[in-house]
Order: structure tokens, then C-alpha cells, then sequence
């Protein structure tokens, strides 16, 4: 059945973030972690610390006896500076990024120090936005000679794993927009209409809803049909102006943001009557979802869930089409722990949001994916929409 969901949702005061008491605690992770300074370059790192929208290059220095300093392009920087949470912000132009974030280090006497920097995720497949390049890399190890340089990803991600209530209002708020511009995705869904005008509906209603960059470096709002949902393991589908047909799947992909917080929805659509085949397939990928809401709950695994999931396709017959991804982290940014596969080393917490995600591609058929918003509490999983995570059906 579809829910009630509005084109317009309903404005509420969000709950002020207390930025300086997550200096305060990176700052003490950092302790606990043996690092003299956390430097920050993902672009949740500098949403996270600052609550302003930074998508250029930047740092956000965090030393473990409580000091601070952003270092942000200096095109951007006053806005970020008015906008922001009032965090002391330096400036770089041109190629000077390194030197700068080196003679910070260095003034705050931590250039000879152990430093985390953000390098890589590991057990991840996707390369979060704003990790440290290889050039960087190497200049800023040969610009402080005496410093030790280490992965430091975990020593903000420990603390953007679980959310607060102001962060879990955001991401709520997120979701609902989302499945605002899904259901004027849904209604927009009629033979001749184009993969394109569907995801300008959709387009259109979260940015009435308040939602400020489809944020996906996919190509923003994805919006797949027919053979295009069907590529092999393929989980992205940038919408094209292939007309819409009867009796085919729609993959819908939504990405909202409301301030810096990130949603991450997509479900599938039958559009007319499906195939035994194409049946079978949404048993199969309907069942791995039940799979992971009855495994996701707090003191598991990430990996055993993760491995029950896949399990679940294997004993349908999808293994070889269903893939083992099934969801990641939500916060201020969509490329963050948990990463729901079978490498993940996480275990599940209460506190945690994830995008849930269940991925079935079959060629000649069709396919489907969830990108799905929930909450872990004490009982388990909980969604922060109200869509129940099953293909929708449409009458052609």
C-alpha cells in the first residue's frame, strides 16, 4: 500500500549542534588513539566539524590537546565562515594546500607528531569524497620529514558511527524528503515518459521539500527502466531519455540533503505485470531483505549479516546475480562505516543509521536495488520513512 507521504513536508525546528563538543571529543579520541592531530580532508569531516557546506579543498586540523584550525580555499572561504559554526578558518589559494596544512601542523607543535590522516577506508570499494591524493600524500610526508603518517579515518568515524538525537532529526527529516520526491517519481511513471522527465520530478519535489544538492556522484538523482536496470552487478543508472515501457522494472535512486546530512533512498517499481521469472526475482530479493532485518540487531556481526543476506540469494538461485553489498553508512556523508559486506569488521550498535542496501541485477530480466534509511535500536533495525522495503507495484 502507499503511504501517506506528502509533496510538501512539514518544516521543524532542528535541534542546534554543539560543535565544540565534538572538537572536544575528537580531540580526546585522538589521545586515546596515540595521535597527536586527526587531518581531516573528507568532505564529512568538514561538514562534521564545521556544519558548513565545503565541497572544495580543505583540512580540518583536530591536535589531541584540544586545538583547531580549518584550512579551506580561498574562493569559498567567507561564506564558510559566515555560515559556519564559527570554528577558526585559514585560508590557502592556488597549489599552496600542502605548505598550508604543513605550517599549521608545525604552529601548532604538532609537525614532528604521530597524524591521522584520512587515507583510506578499508574493506570499502568506493573511495570517499575528499580522502588525501597520492601527490598530497607524499609532499606533506616530505614537508614534515619528522612526522609519523598514519590512516586516521577511525579516529572521527568511531564517533560519526552512532548518532545523537540532533543528527538523527536531520537524517529523519532526510529520509522524508526522499520518499517525497519518490512518491513524485512514482506518480510521474507513464509509458513515453522518460527516464530523465521522472528524475526532474523527483528533482523538483525535494528541492520544494528542502533538500539543497542531490549529492550522488553517480549523477545526482538515478533513475533506471527496463535493460537498464539489468546490467550485471551494475549499481548505478544515470537517467538517460530512454522512453519508459510496459511491463518493466524502474530502479528510482534518490540522494537528499538537509543541513549536511545525507539520505540515501531507492526502490524498485514494477511497472505492469511481471514475468514468472521476473515473480521469482522479487521473491528472492524480497526475502534477503526480511534476511537482513531479522539478522541486523545490536551485538552482530556486520560481516554475518552480511554473509546471511548473500546466503539467502544463494539458496534461491540468485548467488552469482545477487551481490554481497548490502548497504552503508548515513551521516554527513553516504561512504562511511558500517559497510554492510562480508569484510567489515564493524559489529552492530544501537545508535547506528545505515542505508540498507539489497542489490539483484539479471540481464534479460531486470533488476532492483534498495538504498533503504534506518535506525538501529535496541530491538533492531527501525526505518526512518514510512515505505515498507518491497518493489511497488504500478498498473501500466
Amino acid at each position: 500500500m502507499t503511504p501517506a507521504v506528502p509533496h510538501h513536508i512539514k518544516e521543524t525546528a532542528l535541534k542546534p549542534i554543539d560543535f565544540q563538543d565534538r572538537v572536544a571529543r575528537l580531540a580526546s579520541h585522538c589521545a586515546e588513539l596515540g595521535l597527536d592531530a586527526y587531518v581531516g580532508t573528507r568532505v564529512a569531516s568538514l561538514h562534521w566539524i564545521n556544519g558548513a557546506f565545503m565541497p572544495w579543498r580543505g583540512a580540518v586540523v583536530v591536535t589531541a590537546s584540544g586545538q583547531v584550525q580549518t584550512i579551506y580555499w580561498a574562493m569559498d572561504a567567507s561564506r564558510v565562515k559566515q555560515e559556519g559554526a564559527g570554528l577558526p578558518v585559514s585560508t590557502f589559494a592556488g597549489s599552496g594546500f600542502v605548505e598550508a596544512v604543513a605550517d599549521t601542523l608545525n604552529h601548532m607543535g604538532c609537525g614532528s607528531g604521530r597524524l591521522g590522516l584520512d587515507l583510506a577506508h578499508p574493506g570499502a570499494a568506493q573511495v570517499a569524497p575528499g580522502m588525501l591524493t597520492a601527490q598530497e600524500y607524499l609532499d606533506l610526508a616530505a614537508s614534515l620529514p619528522n612526522a609519523t603518517l598514519v590512516n586516521g579515518v577511525d579516529a572521527i568515524d568511531d564517533l560519526m558511527l552512532l548518532k545523537d538525537a540532533a543528527e538523527l532529526a536531520r537524517l529523519r527529516q532526510a529520509a522524508e524528503v526522499a520518499e517525497a520526491g519518490f512518491q513524485a517519481g512514482l506518480d510521474a511513471i507513464r509509458p513515453g515518459a522518460t527516464e530523465n522527465d521522472i528524475a526532474g520530478e523527483i528533482e523538483r519535489a525535494i528541492r520544494r521539500n528542502g533538500s539543497t544538492w542531490a549529492w550522488a556522484v553517480t549523477g545526482g538523482t538515478e533513475v533506471g527502466a527496463g535493460p537498464r536496470t539489468a546490467y550485471l552487478h551494475g549499481v548505478s543508472q544515470q537517467s538517460t531519455d530512454r522512453p519508459i515501457g510496459a511491463d518493466e522494472f524502474l530502479i528510482l535512486d534518490i540522494h537528499t540533503l538537509i543541513d549536511l546530512y545525507m539520505s540515501d533512498f531507492a526502490l524498485p517499481v514494477f511497472f505492469g505485470t511481471p514475468t514468472a521469472e521476473q515473480s521469482r526475482m522479487i521473491d528472492a530479493w524480497e526475502g534477503a531483505i526480511d534476511t537482513l532485518f531479522a539478522t541486523f540487531r545490536p551485538g552482530a556481526k556486520v560481516s554475518d549479516c552480511a554473509r546471511a543476506a548473500h546466503a539467502y540469494f544463494e539458496d534461491k538461485g540468485f548467488g552469482d546475480v545477487g551481490l554481497p553489498l548490502f548497504g552503508h553508512g548515513l551521516g554527513t556523508c553516504a561512504r562511511t562505516r558500517p559497510f554492510i559486506n562480508t569484510a567489515s569488521t564493524d559489529v552492530v550498535q544501537q545508535g547506528m543509521v545505515v542505508a540498507l542496501g539489497c542489490h539483484l541485477y539479471v540481464p534479460g530480466h531486470g533488476g532492483m536495488r534498495l538504498e533503504y534509511p534506518a535506525v538501529v535500536e535496541a530491538n533492531g533495525l527501525q526505518p526512518l520513512g514510512n515505505w515498507a522495503p518491497r518493489v511497488v507495484r504500478k498498473s501500466a
